[in-house]
């Protein structure tokens, strides 16, 4: 009988609840983590008032929710506006912030400027688009490699793209090719 009565309670109890299937902030959460819409295989155009940037993935993901595009195994240039590549690169990753067009790139990241006849090699660089500046993380080294032979790496990179000017806050060290120098080497660097 008092089997009976805990099973009767048990299923009164229960006829009592209801779950509510509406929003939940979990949905909204779990929502902004799925993306929108993925490409494979995709080439994107951004057309800017001074050239277009073109960028070829592997995967493209698209978070509207988050304002981001996440790209994997990312080739692009940068083509000004007479049609002439001025930067091109490669990286293993990266994260488009749509609100400010704000890139971030990491795993291998390979940027080469025609115009500063140099490479950047790096895990990890930040572009600011606002301040037009690109930056490394401060505990991360990142090389620069010129098509003269000038070889610097430092950490807490840092080069405002306006002013064509490249900063270290630590640990540099490389060499120095000048103009002057008849192939004898260089000007070692170090801080």
């Amino acid at each position: 009988m008092l089997c009976l009565v805990l099973v009767s309670l048990a299923v009164s109890a229960a006829a009592g609840c209801s779950l509510d299937y509406g929003d939940t902030e979990f949905d909204e959460e779990f929502d902004a983590e799925l993306p929108e819409a993925e490409l494979t295989d995709a080439i994107v155009t951004a057309v800017r008032e001074d050239g277009e940037i073109r960028i070829v993935a592997e995967r493209v993901q698209y978070f509207p929710a988050k304002q981001e595009q996440l790209l994997q195994d990312v080739r692009f240039q940068e083509v000004s506006r007479d049609g002439t590549v001025a930067t091109e690169g490669s990286a293993g990753h990266a994260r488009i912030f749509t609100d400010s067009d704000n890139v971030e790139f990491w795993d291998d990241v390979r940027l080469y400027s025609h115009e500063q006849a140099a490479w950047i090699y790096a895990e990890f660089l930040q572009y600011d688009h606002e301040a037009r500046v690109v930056l490394g993380r401060p505990e991360e080294r990142v090389s620069i490699e010129k098509d003269d032979g000038s070889v610097v790496s430092g950490l807490g990179f840092s080069a405002e793209l306006e002013l064509r000017d490249l900063s270290f806050s630590a640990e540099v060290r490389g060499t120095m090719v000048s103009s002057d120098d008849d192939g004898g080497g260089g000007t070692d660097v170090r801080d």
